[in-house]
């Protein structure tokens, strides 16, 4: 068994972060030196000859280079420590057609690791090969008229012909990411770079729909996906006895879905694995590993070895499953108290059957008090967050707001329009369109038969806690008499939400998600 580094950090497809629990971004606790790089772990230009400047703060002297200088040329190869340090890094024209890469290290005096990330240049002088423009012309028409800042996204100039090359890298992406206006869309993430929130899904035609006919009735319907069962993961990073890093890295899990390939091979939250089909994982492997654990996309089989003295390698294989974000529930006796626990990992109301389940289970059992685990619940449909928020509180939510809508100015000033598109009602004194509380009929269901009609609610939060689970804490925060506590750490913070689209282009459908309200 190896000694491991409490420092927990959130594994990411194209980066990661290394932050200690309960410090803020601007902690230094990487292994390179370099903190508040404006970088990203893969970035992306067009064919045309450009110059990038990127930032970053070096804790000694530090060096730059590049893997393809005849191309790919750094500026300013050195420099001192300090903050505010750049990198200034010319990319030629690309003549060949062809797309390419280069690799950009910067190794700070002291440290045994370099910072590094890649830059990819199209090969297309036009920004992209073409291949999507369809797609991007579905996308631009609803980003023009949905996006909540689409008075700056109008008048930009937008490169239809850029790649769909990933859920992390594309036209949405790219262009978004160019605006000023949409601070609330993004957000910074720990090596300085940004991300938004809105999104652009991509999923093969094959993926099945359930046929089931749900009690729910709001038409959103299951689909099975490719998976080991395994929902969440997080890291930790190898120390020796000296406390130095070694390079490698461990994985925990965080949520398993039921009836999954991992929930029938034993794993559950606090399952650690040490390597990946008996080799380490290390900083080269890492993401690919978690993208694989997290969405293999086929019928994979992997070995994973838990960092236990004398363990043996666990084999998986992937199958269709159904991700089912209702990971459990259970009634907990103490004393004169019967507590109701829930975890639920995504506000999916393609689950909304076993979501109320769930919480009848906890109605039948006459709970006196009620944790609600969303540490793993990065939000989702609003209708859904309405739903439990209105099984909870139960009588007291009845005739009550449940939150307020604020769309774009063109959508505003339809106010007619927009209540039809949206089936929301305005409020003439607010201003604002409303939704009540579901108390009631929900798309065929009287919640009155699962009003737990609680008083007091304990939240379990993270960072990673956002959007629909903030809303679920703050509508009932609203209610006269009812008290939310929160433990953890401080939440996401995510106060803006989407109105999602789903198309079809080719061989693929789309789920696109931009902010909205």
């Amino acid at each position: 068994m190896k000694t491991i580094l409490y420092t927990w950090f959130a594994v990411l497809l194209f980066g990661m972060a290394a932050v200690s629990c309960g410090d803020d971004d601007t902690k230094n606790n990487d292994t390179t030196g370099i903190t508040g790089s404006s970088w990203k772990a893969s970035e992306t230009v067009g064919a045309d000859r450009t110059t990038k400047k990127y930032t970053f703060k070096a804790s000694a002297n530090w060096v730059a280079q590049s893997d393809k200088p005849e191309w790919c040329k750094i500026l300013t190869s050195s420099g001192d420590k300090g903050s505010d340090r750049q990198l200034n890094i010319t990319v030629e024209a690309n003549e060949t057609g062809s797309t390419r890469s280069a690799n950009i290290t910067v190794q700070v005096s002291g440290y045994a690791r370099a910072a590094q990330f890649a830059i990819t240049q199209l090969g297309s002088s036009s920004g992209g090969t073409g291949a999507d423009t369809e797609l991007n012309k579905q996308v631009d028409k609803i980003l023009e008229y949905y996006y909540l800042w689409n008075g700056e996204y109008r008048q930009m100039s937008r490169d239809l012909s850029l790649d769909y090359i990933s859920s992390s890298d594309n036209f949405l992406k790219r262009t978004l990411l160019e605006m000023t206006t949409n601070d609330l869309d993004k957000k910074r993430q720990s090596n300085g770079s940004y991300s938004v929130y809105s999104y652009l899904l991509r999923t093969p035609l094959t993926k099945a729909v359930d046929g089931t006919k749900p009690e729910v009735n709001h038409g959103v319907a299951k689909k099975k996906e490719y998976g080991f069962g395994i929902a969440g993961l997080m890291g930790v990073r190898f120390v020796d006895g000296n406390n130095q890093p070694t390079g490698e890295y461990g994985l925990v899990v965080t949520s398993v879905y039921p009836d999954s390939p991992a929930s029938e091979a034993g794993f559950r939250r606090g399952t650690f694995f040490a390597q990946y089909n008996g080799a380490a994982i290390t900083a080269a492997n890492l993401n690919s590993v978690y993208g694989t654990l997290i969405a293999p996309g086929g019928a994979s089989t992997v070995k994973l070895t838990e960092n236990k003295q004398g363990a043996q390698p666990v084999s998986l294989t992937a199958r269709e499953i159904y991700p089912n974000p209702v990971i459990h529930s259970e009634v907990i006796t103490s004393g004169a108290h019967r507590i109701g626990y829930l975890v639920y990992d995504s506000f999916d109301a393609a689950y909304d059957d076993e979501l109320l389940a769930a919480v009848k289970k906890l109605k039948d059992g006459n709970i006196t008090d009620m944790v609600l685990d969303l540490r793993n619940n990065g939000g989702g449909h609003v209708i859904s967050s309405n739903m439990l928020s209105t099984c909870i509180a139960g009588a007291a939510c009845q005739g009550k707001v449940y939150e307020y809508y604020r769309y774009n100015d063109s959508r505003m000033a339809t106010v007619e329009k927009t209540a039809r598109e949206t089936g929301k009602e305005y409020d003439t004194a607010a201003k604002k369109f409303f939704d009540e509380f579901y108390y009631g009929d929900y798309y065929g269901v009287d919640l009155r038969n699962y009003a737990l009609n609680m008083t007091r609610l304990y939240v379990l939060v993270t960072g990673n806690t956002a959007s629909s689970s903030e809303a679920v804490i703050n509508t009932l925060r609203g209610l006269d008499g009812f008290t939310v506590k929160l433990i953890g750490e401080k939440t996401n913070g995510k106060n803006v939400g989407m109105e999602v689209s789903k198309f079809t282009v080719g061989n693929y459908s789309y789920e696109l998600a931009p902010i909205s309200f």
